[in-house]
């Protein structure tokens, strides 16, 4: 990542910011206390440099190997070096009725604060192959970010990745990655 000292400093002041307000949101979450203890997510080689496996649940993905990873077996927290990219993958402890319940839940966390980003588009989509709703937004002219609900039946995951704009090339091999490689159970 190029830019001087100063650049750099704003562009991680802006992810911060944006992962503050989607935390906000609760699309990233906290984690447990019984995760609060637990070791730091240990990614698995994924047979392409440079990139890890990590798994949130029983949902597996790749991540860049650089980015620094926290959490717990159902949340894991990336954190691109420079500060410019943050990844925030999780398993929802309450679980629903049904896979519609699920869905309604996801969509009604991600629509209930949209307003309050700029440009904000929620729409339908496919992760993992698992419907859901996502939630594409701007924090200023300073951040970017998608907010993903998906459920696998009464199983809600929460998937967020913001970058500092313009986004940096890693974030949007982040992004790449994480749509192309999500899996829930078996293999990323």
């Amino acid at each position: 990542m190029s830019g001087t000292r100063t650049e750099r400093a704003g562009r991680a002041r802006a992810v911060a910011r944006a992962a503050v307000l989607m935390l906000a949101l609760g699309v990233a979450g906290c984690a447990s206390m019984r995760g609060a203890f637990a070791p730091s997510p240990v990614g698995m080689p994924s047979g392409r440099d440079g990139w890890l496996v990590y798994t949130a649940g029983d949902l597996r993905f790749e991540a860049p190997a650089a980015w620094r990873s926290s959490g717990d077996p159902r949340h894991v927290s990336l954190e691109a070096p420079d500060g410019s990219g943050r990844l925030e993958v999780r398993e929802v402890e309450e679980r629903f009725a049904t896979n519609a319940a699920c869905l309604g839940a996801a969509e009604d966390t991600l629509r209930r604060n949209a307003e309050q980003l700029q440009r904000a588009r929620l729409h339908p989509t496919t992760v993992a192959g698992r419907r859901g709703v996502v939630l594409e937004a701007d924090q200023g002219d300073s951040g970017h970010g998608w907010a993903w609900g998906i459920c696998d039946g009464t199983v809600q995951y929460r998937l967020f990745l913001s970058g500092s704009t313009p986004l940096p090339k890693e974030v949007l091999e982040a992004y790449r990655a994480l749509l192309a490689s999500a899996r829930i159970g078996g293999e990323a």
